[in-house]
């Protein structure tokens, strides 16, 4: 469901025991008549007062939540799917299950979606349906899994390969952090060296030069002029873009076109564009191989895998690919218009459309894409570092020539003239 169908709703209720509660939830509602039944379904009580607020309100009130609203830690809902699966195959019933698993939990978040789950289901209600209500805390795919699960009568195995795909998902994250954790360190320790520099070491050079009165070269001095401009340019705007680094992290969050052009960039540059090529390739493929193996068709899975990926380059390569399916193309010939697939996925694609196998050719370009995500990662780090050696000998070299050099020659001048 788009974020355009869902509104913040305030409601006010009263349960069965007379106990009056009041709630502010995020619901996938648009006015009063579909929020009235949903919120009473949910609540399972009576609603005394509701409001829908309006969706100029939806920024605002997403912000806020997330400072305030306490997440699950994905290893940890994994692991809570893969008990909940094993305890299903044992032959609990989902209620008991779910009460086992209320008691053991120790995280807040984790203990309140299972208090709330065991008491959707006594009430009657699927366990799909109620993990609907839990879009920020439950992905996408898992609720949809889940469903497929109860209506297939194979709800054990499938909560088993959501916990798998989650314990996936999970480790490609932490290789494309890891590749990326190191440069940025490096480019931060650069550009806090260099505002030390420009701050402080370099005007008091420049004021020891201009009370001796020494003949600069021409690089230093335009280097000094540089230095200088950049001070007034920090003094004037630092603010700015102090508030840039701060809002940036908002925008990329909030803003399509924004999220958009980050991504564009960081495919087009050099050493990114693999890096976010491949770490891709290994997600969409993760993605729609469980997706489709669970039985969910492909018009489907697609729109999910859209809503679930947040590179906008390649969810508008998908978006592109489900319209043509739905106009009768192959899926291999949609990802293949988009121009952002490799040429290794399209072909194992259109085999598996051909023989009835997609499911197996998505898995094998899974495993086939984590392992070159996890050989892109070990690599990069052994590159970046002489490179850093060589960017950090190359500054030392310049910062030698531009400043020291005129100080020794200083420092000869005055000893030739005693």
């Amino acid at each position: 469901m788009s974020e355009a169908a869902f509104r913040y709703v305030f409601y006010r209720v009263v349960s069965n025991q007379g106990r009056v509660r009041a709630g502010l939830s995020k619901l996938p509602v648009t006015d009063y008549s579909n929020a009235h039944p949903l919120v009473e379904r949910r609540e399972q009580a009576v609603v005394l007062q509701l409001y829908v607020l309006p969706a100029l309100m939806l920024p605002l009130l997403d912000g806020l939540a997330l400072f305030m609203r306490r997440s699950i830690p994905i290893a940890l809902l994994a692991e809570f799917l893969h008990s909940l699966g094993l305890m299903l195959r044992s032959g609990l019933p989902v209620d008991m299950a779910l009460k086992d698993l209320r008691d053991d939990a120790k995280h807040p978040a984790l203990k309140a979606l299972t208090a709330d789950l065991l008491s959707g289901v006594r009430a009657g209600n699927t366990l799909s349906s109620r993990l609907s209500f839990y879009p920020h805390l439950v992905p996408a795919t898992v609720r949809h899994l889940v469903d497929i699960g109860e209506r297939s009568g194979n709800l054990d195995r499938v909560l088993m390969d959501a916990s798998e795909h989650l314990g996936r998902i999970t480790a490609l994250r932490r290789d494309v952090s890891r590749a990326l954790i190191y440069p940025f360190f490096v480019v931060l320790t650069i550009v806090i060296a260099a505002l030390f520099w420009v701050y402080y070491v370099l005007p008091d050079l420049a004021n020891m030069f201009r009370q001796m009165g020494a003949h600069l070269p021409p690089l230093t001095q335009s280097v000094l002029s540089a230095v200088h401009w950049m001070r007034e340019l920090l003094a004037s705007y630092g603010y700015w873009v102090l508030a840039a680094v701060v809002v940036l992290p908002m925008l990329l969050s909030r803003s399509q076109r924004v999220r958009a052009g980050f991504y564009w960039l960081a495919y087009h540059l050099p050493i990114s564009r693999t890096l976010v090529r491949t770490s891709a390739m290994a997600f969409i493929s993760e993605y729609l191989a469980l997706l489709v193996a669970a039985g969910i068709n492909l018009l489907d899975g697609l729109a999910i895998l859209e809503a679930a990926t947040r590179n906008e380059v390649y969810r508008d390569a998908i978006r592109q690919a489900r319209q043509g399916v739905m106009r009768g193309n192959t899926l291999a010939s949609g990802l293949e218009r988009s121009g952002v697939f490799s040429p290794l996925m399209i072909r194992l694609i259109n085999v598996g459309e051909q023989s009835g196998n997609l499911d197996g050719q998505l898995r094998t370009l899974a495993d086939e894409y984590r392992r070159r995500l996890n050989h892109l990662v070990a690599t990069l780090a052994e590159v970046i570092k002489p490179a850093v050696l060589l960017l950090a000998g190359a500054l030392f070299i310049f910062v030698v020539v531009v400043f020291l050099l005129p100080v020794y020659d200083l420092i000869a001048q005055s000893t030739q003239l005693r």
